[in-house]
């Protein structure tokens, strides 16, 4: 089974539990990432001029040029920022890149609570319905409470494909 994982891991515990699923599912690990910002004023004063420039058509964003929509099994992951997804997975699934049949989707975030609202602007940006979810808090994997979600998670991905191969 081909797996990629692709993360907005703008957020250290995004990275920290993507690299544990890519072990666990001998999956290949990708990250979007965004321009370091230039230090000083005049640096400032440029990305305020660019972000009103480039408003409609999003940030600057590095994603590794993967035949995504050749693997078996993408993972898509991303920290919640309230009740959204991070801003350059955003800008880059509104892009519609070409993605496999089968995702599944990862969301940390600092809350308990499951992010209905993350998982559903994630099935809605990818146009498809996931093979499974995974939501970590900060405090699960900061205290590395994670083993039953984590191996549930993989079960899905795993039976799934089993299923439909």
């Amino acid at each position: 089974m081909t797996c990629r994982i692709l993360l907005d891991a703008s957020a250290e515990e995004t990275l920290t539990v993507g690299e544990e699923l890519a072990w666990q599912l001998g999956a290949q690990l990708h990250e979007i990432a965004t321009p370091e910002p230039a230090p000083g004023r005049r640096a400032a004063l440029r990305r305020g001029v660019s972000t009103l420039l480039t408003r409609k058509r999003g940030p600057d964003l590095f994603v590794p040029d993967q035949p995504w929509h050749k693997s078996d099994l993408m993972v898509l992951g991303t920290p919640a920022l309230g009740s959204h997804i991070a801003p350059a997975l955003r800008h880059w699934l509104e892009t519609q890149p070409r993605l496999p049949a089968r995702v599944a989707f990862l969301c940390t975030s600092e809350e308990e609570r499951f992010p209905d609202e993350v998982f559903s602007e994630m099935e809605r940006l990818t146009g498809r319905d996931p093979v499974a979810q995974l939501h970590l808090s900060e405090t699960e994997i900061e205290t590395e409470n994670w083993g039953e979600k984590i191996h549930h998670f993989l079960d899905r991905c795993v039976l799934r494909h089993r299923h439909s191969a």
